[in-house]
């Protein structure tokens, strides 16, 4: 589908934007997912940032992608802000020639200062636009533009700081892939990391890059968890950045242990929570929403120079409802890391408690609730035209 699409003229026109890292690309790319083959749906449009991760992975999917030559805003005082402040003028005065020639009929933004030019530009030109905040803990962007959205969806109850003059707030959940939802079988999932079925089993991630503190805690605990009985299972993605690191930490008994089963990066995390029990990560909006999806109890190690700390926010509100543990990086040892671990897998009504309270909060519709409610504004847009 693109702006040429050979369907009827009259249908809905719909501008994505968002941008800069995973979190905010991905909520966006779930509802194309839906949006495409929709056939009341004319055209579909990204707007983001030239050469970041938004414009590869829309490349790759074949979506129609305009690149905007903008950046985040300065975190320090500095005359950096006069050259950021002209670059964001000139990237919105770029959007808004680019709106007018799509012509849409409603624009989300997915976060990021990526979706601020857009949003901006659908503002000026009367277009009326949603966005979407993924964290409990609302970005700039979004905050900027929150009080005359149309729509404001949340990805997390526990979202504040943020509100519409003009429009409503509903809850829906982030967006996730589909493979999430409809996950594969336990037996199917253990049987790609050559685990047993039967067995607990921990994945530890800090994420598709990795986290060297997490590792560095992990290689010097690993043997005390492969030695605890009941036995149980490990999953470590180390990232590509430090996957040599890793091996060379570990001793050779522990890299062939039939229990361990140690990879830079999985292209598909679904099959790796349907093989799992409990997972050790960082508190990132998009993998909180694919845990609450899947069920998976947790425990975070939110990545301490997140935006506005934004992981740690993510991490407490989890924890608050009973569905994770919270380490704090800077508390984080090896003794740390694998009494917690052991003493969930020693403790299972309390890991079921926290799977159940994860379940609970799961969102598996939030992809298609968020795609009808930019319809209905889309809808309601083209009737007063």
């Amino acid at each position: 589908m693109n702006g040429t699409s050979s369907k009827p003229s009259g249908g809905h026109r719909v501008v994505l934007s968002g941008g800069g890292t995973g979190g905010h690309v991905y909520p966006a790319l779930s509802v194309y997912e839906v949006l495409e083959h929709d056939p009341s749906v004319e055209a579909i449009l990204y707007i983001g940032a030239q050469g970041h991760i938004e414009e590869r992975i829309a490349r790759e999917r074949g979506i129609d992608f305009v690149g905007l030559n903008v950046s985040g805003m300065p975190r320090k005082k500095s005359l950096a802000i006069f050259k950021w402040i002209f670059q964001s003028l000139k990237a919105q005065a770029h959007a808004k020639k680019v709106l007018r020639k799509f012509r849409p009929t409603v624009v989300l933004g997915t976060g990021g200062y990526a979706s601020a030019p857009a949003l901006g530009a659908a503002k000026e030109l009367g277009i009326p636009y949603a966005i979407h905040e993924p964290d409990a803990y609302p970005g700039l962007a979004n905050k900027f533009f929150a009080s005359t959205a149309s729509l404001i969806s949340l990805g997390m109850e526990g979202a504040k700081g943020i509100a519409s003059r003009v429009g409503k707030t509903v809850v829906n959940g982030n967006p996730i892939r589909q493979g999430f939802i409809n996950k594969i079988g336990r037996d199917a999932a253990c049987a790609v990391f050559g685990f047993r079925s039967d067995i607990p089993t921990v994945v530890i991630t800090g994420g598709s890059q990795g986290a060297k503190a997490i590792n560095e805690s992990l290689s010097q605990t690993i043997q005390r968890l492969l030695d605890f009985s009941p036995p149980i299972q490990i999953v470590h993605q180390a990232g590509e950045k430090n996957i040599h690191d890793v091996k060379e930490s570990l001793d050779e008994n522990v890299l062939l242990h039939p229990r361990y089963c140690l990879r830079a990066y999985f292209d598909d995390m679904s099959i790796v929570y349907a093989a799992c029990d409990l997972v050790v990560c960082r508190a990132g909006a998009m993998t909180i929403s694919e845990l609450s999806a899947t069920a998976t109890p947790a425990v975070f190690i939110p990545f301490p120079y997140a935006a506005q700390n934004h992981q740690m926010h993510n991490a407490r509100f989890l924890e608050s409802k009973g569905a994770a543990m919270v380490i704090p990086q800077e508390d984080l040892t090896p003794q740390k890391l694998g009494d917690v671990i052991i003493s969930l897998f020693a403790d299972t009504a309390k890991l079921q408690s926290m799977k159940a309270a994860m379940g609970a909060l799961g969102k598996p519709r939030a992809s298609a609730d968020l795609a009808e409610q930019l319809k209905v504004l889309s809808a309601q847009y083209m009737q007063r035209k």
